[in-house]
């Protein structure tokens, strides 16, 4: 199994940056014309598109199923210090699944807990948001039989 979300997070990245643009000139214009009023509108916008934005957290993700290892790479889209997180683990550690979703139904967080000696250990979250529904409700079943394919 290989899956990476790298051709809809640049038609992703390239529809806000147009979105933005076009509200950036069209506030300019208004300014011009002094509609303060459309102005004040288009800027409440603007700030809610960025909180938005920032609260999805759009993140590159990489799955990759490999001789019996799991490898998930992510980082997140829009940061101002990008982290590179990878995850790695032993398919045969795998033991729950669990997605969390957050507004209403729009951020899906992934939650990966595996077995080690010390028992059981869970991974930080990787955030969805950035896949499209289908591929994500495809994504989660494929890892969730992992689990029922290993018992």
């Amino acid at each position: 199994m290989l899956y990476n979300n790298k051709k809809y997070l640049l038609f992703l990245k390239n529809s806000l940056m147009i979105s933005g643009l076009i509200l950036l000139i069209s506030m300019s214009a208004a300014l011009f014309f002094q509609w303060f009023e459309l102005v004040f509108a288009l800027s409440v916008i603007l700030v809610l598109m960025l909180i938005l934005n920032r609260v999805l957290n759009f993140c590159f993700v990489r799955i990759q199923q490999d001789s019996g290892k799991l490898m998930i790479r992510y980082y997140s889209l829009f940061a101002v210090e990008r982290n590179y997180e990878s995850i790695e683990f032993p398919v045969a550690s795998l033991r729950h699944v669990t997605v969390r979703k957050y507004l209403f139904g729009l951020k899906w967080d992934l939650l990966l807990t595996v077995r080690l000696k010390q028992g059981l250990a869970s991974y930080p979250p990787v955030c969805l948001s950035a896949i499209p529904f289908q591929d994500r409700r495809k994504l989660v079943d494929a890892i969730k039989d992992l689990i029922r394919s290993d018992f």
